[in-house]
């Protein structure tokens, strides 16, 4: 496994300014859900104080004085969404390009076809060029000679064994930009892995308050399909459920980054498919996400179907969940700023253990991406992983704490029952924090 970069865990915001789960979660009729041209508005923003206020300092971290993004239409790297003023595209073949020239602003430069007129991130934006002995304009002179002009020592390009995100330049663009720049500039260029996690790790203040947004959302969305709104005990089948969630999704125009997971949970462990019609009786379990802003979200949520009679679940069902919180106590007690993923979660597991919870961890990094940038709290399985288990936890960066315990439920005849749980936090200087109030007792579906 490659060795970590020390510069990776250094990169923190002065302040981490929050108070995201002091408080009720909000009701449903308070949550807004914003039109997408105000939506579009807030990403442009943000991508351009991202750029302006993250970028300089992730590629000084890096030593990179050059990064190269280079892109083509329906192959548009990852990155591309969150440095743009305007929608993200590739044009035919187009290079965006940042320079450190050792002032207060990078020097930033795209070149290329289907760019905007004007942008806030770039300072100049070139049409191509056309070149002597080539046919028609290419993108090859405009790029070359910007290079040449700039003299990077180090260029940081879009390649990366471990981590998607950061893997976004094509064999064949590569082949591309080196055909561009010459042998000379070639041997200069390196992964810009190290500076994207940097980069794309670190929120902004008002990013953490969207992303609150985007959780109240989520859980508004959550508690309306758990709950006799979406479920008719004795019709409802779980594939009805899934089909609620995307109707939700396509009524408030909004996007999941995974198809939604539902599942029913029965004393006799049979397997729930999506002909399964929910009874009295059954704990229904979502895995539910969406993309908003930019930012993605990614929660578990369990409810129980009460049978004749009932006002609340059995104990031993409350109980299960109760455990899995105390799974999750564990890791919020584990885990603090520079700490490395793979040691938190076994500090975190040895903790429950001793606690007498029989349970298991696997968090992983979000926000930018479902299956984030950042550290995962998981175990040691570079080929699995990549090399996200050995970040360290760094402030601002979200989590999605996803764990489960497996209890003896005595309504089953103390049939094991593995519930899980999980929820999104943010890491701040004391450890991390709830985006949200968190899940600690079982939705109530009535019987009707």
């Amino acid at each position: 496994m490659p060795k970590l970069k020390s510069s990776w865990s250094r990169m923190v915001l002065p302040v981490v300014c929050m108070v995201l789960s002091a408080g009720p979660a909000l009701s449903a009729a308070n949550i807004k859900v914003r039109p997408l041209k105000e939506r579009d508005a807030i990403r442009a923003d943000l991508n351009v104080k991202r750029v302006d206020q993250l970028l300089l300092s992730a590629m000084r971290q890096a030593g990179i004085d050059c990064w190269v993004i280079m892109s083509r239409e329906f192959n548009e790297d990852f990155v591309m969404s969150y440095i743009m003023d305007s929608k993200a595209e590739g044009g035919h073949r187009n290079a965006f390009m940042f320079f450190d020239d050792g002032s207060p602003r990078l020097r930033r430069v795209a070149i290329g076809t289907h760019l905007p007129s004007k942008s806030r991130v770039f300072d100049k934006i070139e049409s191509y060029q056309n070149e002597p002995g080539v046919k028609g304009p290419s993108l090859i002179p405009g790029l070359r000679k910007t290079i040449q002009t700039w003299n990077p020592k180090k260029i940081g390009v879009n390649e990366s064994r471990t981590i998607p995100f950061c893997d976004g330049l094509t064999v064949q663009m590569k082949k591309y930009l080196v055909d561009a720049i010459g042998p000379e500039y070639e041997k200069r260029l390196v992964s810009a892995e190290g500076m994207i996690v940097d980069f794309l790790d670190t929120r902004l203040p008002e990013e953490l308050a969207y992303f609150k947004e985007a959780c109240d959302i989520t859980l508004m969305i959550n508690e309306e399909t758990l709950s006799n709104t979406a479920i008719t005990p004795g019709k409802t089948t779980i594939s009805d459920v899934r089909d609620y969630l995307y109707k939700r999704l396509n009524e408030l125009a909004l996007e999941t980054w995974f198809e939604p997971g539902v599942s029913v949970k029965r004393p006799a462990d049979e397997e729930s498919s999506d002909g399964t019609v929910i009874q009295p009786g059954d704990l229904v379990h979502t895995d539910f996400g969406i993309t908003y802003l930019g930012l993605s979200t990614d929660f578990q949520k369990t409810a129980y179907v009460l049978k004749p009679g009932e006002t609340k679940a059995p104990q031993g069902y409350q109980r299960a969940l109760e455990n899995s919180l105390r799974v999750q106590d564990a890791i919020i007690q584990a885990a603090r700023p520079g700490k490395i993923g793979f040691k938190v979660k076994d500090e975190a597991e040895a903790l429950f253990k001793s606690w007498g919870v029989q349970g298991s961890i696997y968090s992983h990094s979000i926000g930018a991406g479902g299956h984030g940038i950042g550290a995962w709290i998981d175990p040691d399985w570079p080929d699995r992983y990549s090399v996200r288990t050995a970040f360290p936890l760094r402030l601002t960066s979200l989590m999605a704490i996803e764990s489960s315990a497996t209890t003896k439920v005595p309504e089953w005849e103390d049939k094991p029952y593995s519930l899980g749980t999980e929820e999104d936090a943010v890491m701040t200087d004391k450890g991390y924090q709830y985006v949200i109030p968190r899940q600690e007792k079982l939705y109530l579906i009535k019987n009707r």
